[in-house]
């Protein structure tokens, strides 16, 4: 299972490959499986059955699915690395589907997915047959060992046992007490094989996990295509409106000052005097222009530089906090970095804010980048061709297999929460201290 706070990318818990092979850890989680027979299997059922006939009761039933659904998520999680950690198998952990809205309602959706998913029901169908396969092994055990202390204990304080007509020596109940003992370490074996085989056929992996990875994997494509495309649209759009009408206006300066050169040379030095001043103006649109294909500063200073850079060019002030213990690759760094350029352009031209607040914290296995604004609030995703700065960012973050979650309630301000999945392999760097930056916006900027 995946963790709730963060979107999970498809992928594969891997480890080094292993002969099927009984260690000391399986057969304990024989005996634990044994243990847990008796008391969780029976607490998840009397849950599950309890909370399903209370649905009919105004639906109060909830109270009990709710924790139960949240409790064999966890379940799912744990039988995944006992597999790993335990028979050394190598599990696909399935693609999973995310809800694309905020807070309280986001959360219950996810719990939804869930409940609808395939993989959600077999691994909790896995985790209870676990349960019962060794629970079962486990009792047969310890009935063995049993018989083996009792014949052992017979044997010494009472000598030989006459059972009707049959006279059992010492040595007859020390040879039962030998083969029970070895009855018992064999039932402990085949648990462990059998759980192992259970956790191959169930969990390690399948056609439709793979199914479901070429699907996630097809999103992912599709949001970098998407994104790709908005770019692409953005650029045609800034060069057509901006860069281009200036080019053709000073192609036209310079040829009148051409014409003139001859007959009013002042004119003429006029016109040069402004074309060479429009030339620096469109210089400084086209590094405005590169700077949003990807900011040079980005890539020579990082990303904590780089965003100080686009707080201190707000509009809006911005307390900027950073906390990146680890350095990222260059397709989050760049990620992120546009997911915060995109929202203070936002908001700077749209929320009509006094305020802004920019986070950026970086787990174990994911970057959640976080963006609050006290403006008018109200933003949506559009995908109409006219508005689509948002739809850029999701289609942006969704190509790293994460999600962007926009809540914008009208008049109560606006958060953007992207959460960026990390790679398993990140190189190590001391953590490093959270950045906190107040910038205040400039005097001469116009919100």
């Amino acid at each position: 299972m995946d963790d709730t706070s963060a979107p999970p990318a498809p992928g594969r818990t891997r480890s080094a490959p292993r002969r099927a092979r009984v260690t000391p850890a399986s057969l304990a989680s024989v005996v634990i499986g044994g243990m847990l027979l008796l008391t969780w299997f029976w607490i998840s059922l009397t849950l599950l059955l309890t909370g399903l006939g209370g649905l009919a009761a105004l639906g109060s039933g909830l109270l009990l699915l709710v924790p139960w659904v949240l409790a064999m998520r966890v379940a799912v999680l744990v039988e995944r690395r006992r597999a790993v950690a335990v028979h050394g198998l190598e599990v696909i952990v399935p693609s999973r589907r995310r809800s694309t809205r905020g807070g309280v309602a986001g959360w219950l959706h996810d719990l939804w997915l869930d409940v609808c998913s395939g993989w959600f029901w077999k691994g909790v169908l896995h985790h209870h047959l676990a349960m019962l396969v060794a629970g079962v092994f486990a009792l047969l055990s310890l009935v063995a060992l049993f018989v083996s202390w009792l014949a052992v204990d017979v044997a010494v304080r009472h000598g030989a046992l006459t059972l009707g007509t049959v006279e059992l020596p010492r040595w007859g109940l020390a040879g039962i007490g030998a083969a029970a003992l070895v009855v018992s370490l064999l039932m402990l074996v085949l648990g462990a094989l059998s759980d192992r085989g259970l956790a191959r056929a169930m969990i390690s992996g399948s056609e439709e996990d793979l199914r479901g990875q070429v699907a996630e994997l097809a999103v992912r494509r599709q949001g970098a295509v998407d994104a790709a495309t908005q770019e692409r649209l953005r650029i045609e759009r800034d060069l057509h409106d901006g860069v281009q009408p200036r080019l053709v206006a000073l192609g036209m300066t310079l040829g009148m000052a051409r014409q003139s050169i001859r007959t009013d040379p002042d004119r003429a030095e006029e016109l040069v005097t402004r074309a060479h001043s429009e030339t620096k103006a469109v210089i400084t649109d086209l590094r405005q222009l590169a700077r949003g294909i990807h900011p040079a500063v980005l890539t020579d200073r990082g990303l904590d530089a780089a965003l100080s850079a686009l707080a201190a060019r707000s509009a809006v002030p911005v307390d900027l906090q950073v906390d990146l213990p680890r350095p990222l690759d260059r397709e989050r760094e760049a990620v992120a970095y546009f997911v915060v350029a995109e929202a203070l352009t936002n908001i700077a031209k749209h929320a009509d804010a006094r305020h802004a607040s920019v986070a950026l914290a970086q787990s174990e296995d994911a970057l959640r980048v976080r963006i609050e604004d006290d403006g008018r609030g109200g933003a949506r995703v559009h995908r109409d061709g006219r508005s689509t700065g948002l739809a850029g960012l999701t289609d942006r973050v969704r190509a790293t297999g994460g999600r962007l979650e926009v809540a914008s309630p009208e008049g109560g301000g606006t958060v953007l929460l992207a959460v960026i999945p990390l790679p398993d392999t990140a190189p190590p760097r001391s953590p490093a201290t959270p950045a906190r930056v107040a910038v205040p916006a400039p005097e001469e900027a116009t919100r």
